[in-house]
C-alpha cells in the first residue's frame, strides 16, 4: 500500500512539473532533444504522400510494448483529421498503431521527412539557403517541433510526437491542444503574403511569432476583425482569447514586401497592405461592420473585453488542412 501510494505520489509530481514547462516553455535548442525511448529503435518506416515522405515510424522490437495505447492514438486520430481528402494516404492510418511504435514524424507543407524521426528537410525545388539552419523545441514531452530559420523567420518543417511510456504522464488533452495549436499556427513556406493565405482564407487566422509571448502563437481574427490569441488553458482545460498588445501593433503596421529568394521558389505577386482587411464574415458575422484603424493599439485593448471558450472541445470544428 505505501509503495502503490509512492509511486501515485511520483507521478502526479511528474504530471505537474510537465505542466509548468509546457505553460512557461521549454527552451529553443540547436539540435534535438533525443529521449531515453529511442534506443529501442530498430526499424525507421516512412510512407509517403503523392511523390514525397510525409511521416516517419520508428519502431522498436515487434512485440515490444512501451508506450501508453491512448497516447499513440492522439497522434494518429490528428493526422486522420489533417488529411481526410487524401484518401491513399488516409487509409494507412486507419488501424491503430502498433504497440511497438516509439516515435511518428510528419513534415509540414514544403518538407519532408529525413532518414530519422528528427531529420526534416525542404522538399524540391527548394534549397536551403546559405545562412539557414535548424532550431528545435520541445511543446511537452511529448512533442518536439523542428524548425527551419531563414532570413529571419522560423517556419515549422515538422513534428516529432514520442507517445508518454508506460508509468509515465500523458497529458492527453494537452497534447492534443499543442498539436492543434502548432499544425494552425504554420508560417507556409516559402514566406508569401500573410493576407492571401490559406489559413486567412479559409479560417481568418494566422500564426507567427510573438516577442510577447515567447513563441509561436494563433491569431484569431472574430466578428469585429480583431486578432487575438486564442490558447489553451492547460489548467482549466478551455481554449481562451486574449488581446496581445504587441501582436495588434505588428497587424496594423503589416505590409507585405516580396523578400529576395536564393531558392527556386516561384515569385508570387507584389502585394501592399495599407490597412488590416476585415474578416471575412460567417453566416453569423452577416451584421459585422468593417474594421476601422483605433487611434491607438492601448483603445482597443481598453475597449475589447478577453473572450473565453468554455469547452473543451472548440478547436471540432477542424484543424487547418494544408494538402501538399
Amino acid at each position: 500500500m505505501v509503495l502503490s501510494k509512492l509511486f501515485s505520489t511520483s507521478r502526479s509530481r511528474d504530471k505537474e512539473n510537465e505542466k509548468k514547462y509546457i505553460i512557461n516553455g521549454y527552451p529553443l535548442t540547436t539540435s534535438p532533444v533525443i529521449p531515453d525511448i529511442l534506443k529501442h529503435q530498430v526499424e525507421f518506416k516512412k510512407i509517403k504522400m503523392n511523390d514525397f515522405v510525409k511521416v516517419g515510424l520508428t519502431l522498436a522490437p515487434e512485440g515490444s510494448d512501451l508506450v501508453k495505447p491512448e497516447s499513440l492514438e492522439v497522434i494518429r486520430k490528428k493526422i486522420l483529421e489533417w488529411y481526410p481528402s487524401v484518401a491513399v494516404f488516409s487509409k494507412q492510418f486507419e488501424s491503430k498503431f502498433p504497440k511497438n511504435l516509439i516515435a511518428i514524424s510528419i513534415c509540414i507543407y514544403n518538407f519532408e521527412v529525413g532518414e530519422s524521426c528528427q531529420e526534416f528537410k525542404l522538399r524540391n525545388p527548394f534549397k536551403p539557403s546559405e545562412n539557414s539552419y535548424f532550431s528545435y523545441r520541445k511543446l511537452s514531452e511529448c512533442i518536439q517541433c523542428a524548425y527551419y530559420n531563414e532570413d529571419g523567420v522560423e517556419f515549422l518543417a515538422g513534428i516529432t510526437f514520442y507517445p508518454a511510456p508506460h508509468g509515465k504522464p500523458q497529458l492527453l488533452k494537452s497534447n492534443n491542444a499543442l498539436l492543434y495549436s502548432a499544425n494552425n499556427s504554420v508560417i507556409t513556406y516559402p514566406l508569401d503574403d500573410r493576407q492571401n493565405s490559406w489559413f486567412m482564407k479559409k479560417r481568418n487566422q494566422y500564426g507567427r511569432f510573438c516577442p510577447t509571448a515567447g513563441k509561436h502563437v494563433l491569431l484569431k481574427c472574430y466578428r469585429d476583425g480583431i486578432p487575438r490569441h486564442y490558447e489553451y488553458n492547460h489548467v482549466t482545460h478551455c481554449y481562451n482569447s486574449s488581446l496581445c498588445k504587441e501582436c495588434l501593433d505588428e497587424f496594423f503596421s503589416y505590409k507585405w514586401v516580396e523578400p529576395k529568394r536564393d531558392t527556386a521558389a516561384a515569385a508570387a505577386p507584389v502585394v501592399t497592405v495599407e490597412q488590416p482587411v476585415p474578416a471575412a464574415g460567417t453566416t453569423a458575422d452577416a451584421e459585422s461592420s468593417s474594421v476601422t484603424r483605433a487611434s491607438s493599439t492601448e483603445s482597443l485593448i481598453e475597449e475589447f473585453e478577453q473572450v473565453k471558450a468554455d469547452s473543451e472541445d472548440v478547436e471540432s470544428d477542424i484543424d487547418a488542412e494544408l494538402i501538399d
